[in-house]
C-alpha cells in the first residue's frame, strides 16, 4: 500500500540519521585502522539526535507492528499489577518504573527502542555506522524491531558483546549477554559462542560451498522433522527456552505462508556477493571475521530451516549481522575506487528493497500512524 505519510516518515528519518552519523564520523581523525571492529569513539551530540530521533518514531508509533497491541496490553497489566503474560525481569522493570513514574505506553516504547539503538550505535565503528544503520532500515530490521521488541533489545546487546569474544574478554561478555537474557530468555543460547574459534572457521571455499548446498535442502521434510525432534529434546533441558515449545503446541512450528520467492532468490544473491568480496575485508582488518562467520552461519541455517518458526527467531540473533558485513564490504568496496560503482549499487538495490518493504508493509509498518 502506497500511504504518502508512512513514506515521508521512514525516508526522513533515514536521510536525517544517515546526515547525523555521517556528520558524527567526521569529528574524529581518521586512523588507519578506523573501521576495527573495537575501535569505536564515544558518542556524540550528533549520535544522540538521531537516537532520539528513532527511539521517538519507535516509541510514538500507534497500531504499527505485529506485536504492537500485545506490548502496550502487557504495559497496562503491569500497571495494574495483572499478571497475565509473564514477561522477562529486565522488561518487567522498565515496564514498571515507566507506569509508576505516570508515562504511557509510548513512553516505555521509547525507552526500550533507546536502548536497543544505544547498544547498536556502540557496536560498530563511527565510520561505519552511517552504513549499517541504512541496511538495518533497507534490510527490514528496523521494522522487525517494532515487532519482536523485547528480542531486538537483546540482540542489540549481543551485537555490541561480540567486541568482548574479540578482546577475549570472558567476564565482561558474560555480563552483557547476562543482561541480553534479562530481555529475552532466548539469549542463553549465545553463551557458547565464546568458546566458538572464529578466527579458524573463516574459509570463503568451504562456506560458499555450505551456503549453496544448504540452498538444495530448503523445506526438505526430513530436515524440518528432524529440528522439531532436536528441540524437543533440547527445550525441556533449558528451563529459560521453554517457551519455544508453544510454537509446537499451539501448531505454529512451521510457517505454512512463506514460500520461495524473489525475495529468497535476493538474499541467496546477496549471500554469495558477500562471500566473494568478504575476503577483501579480511585481509585488511582480520578481526572482522567473526562477524562474516555469523553471517555465513545464519545464512546456512536460514537455508534449511526457514520455514521452522522456533529457529527462526533465535537465528535472528545471527541474521543482524547481515546488515554489519553488507556496510563492511560496501565501505571496502568504496575505499578500494576500483569497486566505487559496485558499492553504490548495493546501495542502490537494498534502497529499492526498502521502499519495496515499506510498500508491503513489513511487520505491519504501513501505514504508520502517531500516538498523538
Amino acid at each position: 500500500m502506497f500511504d504518502q505519510f508512512t513514506y515521508f516518515v521512514y525516508l526522513s528519518l533515514l536521510f536525517f540519521v544517515l546526515i547525523l552519523t555521517f556528520k558524527a564520523s567526521r569529528l574524529n581523525t581518521i586512523s588507519s585502522n578506523k573501521i576495527h571492529p573495537t575501535n569505536t569513539s564515544k558518542l556524540s551530540l550528533y549520535h544522540f539526535l538521531a537516537l532520539f530521533a528513532i527511539s521517538f518514531v519507535v516509541g510514538f508509533r500507534n497500531e504499527v507492528g505485529v506485536d504492537w497491541l500485545g506490548y502496550k496490553d502487557i504495559f497496562y497489566d503491569i500497571s495494574a499489577n495483572i499478571a497475565t503474560y509473564e514477561v522477562e525481569y529486565g522488561y518487567f522493570l522498565i515496564n514498571k518504573y515507566v507506569a509508576v513514574l505516570g508515562g504511557s505506553s509510548s513512553i516505555m516504547f521509547f525507552i526500550i527502542a533507546l536502548i536497543s539503538w544505544y547498544f547498536i550505535f556502540l557496536s560498530v565503528p563511527n565510520r561505519l555506522l552511517p552504513l549499517t544503520i541504512f541496511f538495518l532500515f533497507a534490510d527490514e530490521m528496523f521494522f522487525w524491531s517494532m515487532n519482536g521488541v523485547r528480542q531486538f533489545v537483546a540482540i542489540c546487546i549481543f551485537l555490541y558483546s561480540i567486541r568482548f569474544i574479540i578482546t577475549r574478554s570472558l567476564l565482561n561478555y558474560f555480563i552483557f549477554i547476562s543482561i541480553a537474557i534479562l530481555f529475552h530468555n532466548s539469549a542463553i543460547i549465545l553463551l557458547p559462542l565464546y568458546f566458538v574459534p572464529f578466527q579458524k572457521l573463516y574459509n570463503q571455499r568451504f562456506w560458499f560451498i555450505a551456503i549453496i548446498i544448504s540452498t538444495f535442502f530448503s523445506n526438505v521434510p526430513l530436515i524440518i522433522s528432524g529440528l522439531q525432534n532436536i528441540l524437543m529434546l533440547i527445550v525441556p533441558q533449558v528451563n529459560l527456552l521453554s517457551g519455544y515449545i508453544g510454537f509446537i503446541d499451539r501448531g505454529q512450528y512451521v510457517a505454512e505462508e512463506i514460500s520461495i520467492g524473489l525475495g529468497f532468490l535476493f538474499r541467496f544473491i546477496s549471500s554469495i556477493f558477500i562471500i566473494y568480496f568478504s575476503i577483501e575485508v579480511v585481509k585488511r582488518y582480520p578481526k572482522t571475521k567473526i562477524y562474516f562467520v555469523l553471517f555465513f552461519i545464519s545464512s546456512v541455517i536460514f537455508n534449511l530451516s526457514y520455514m521452522v518458526k522456533p529457529i527462526g527467531r533465535v537465528n535472528i540473533y545471527f541474521t543482524v549481522i547481515h546488515s554489519v558485513v553488507l556496510a563492511l564490504i560496501t565501505y571496502q568496496l568504496w575505499a578500494s575506487r576500483k569497486h566505487q560503482i559496485v558499492s553504490i549499487i548495493v546501495v542502490l538495490l537494498y534502497f529499492i528493497l526498502f521502499l519495496s518493504t515499506i510498500y508491503n508493509s513489513s511487520n505491519l509498518c504501513n501505514p504508520y500512524n502517531f500516538s498523538f
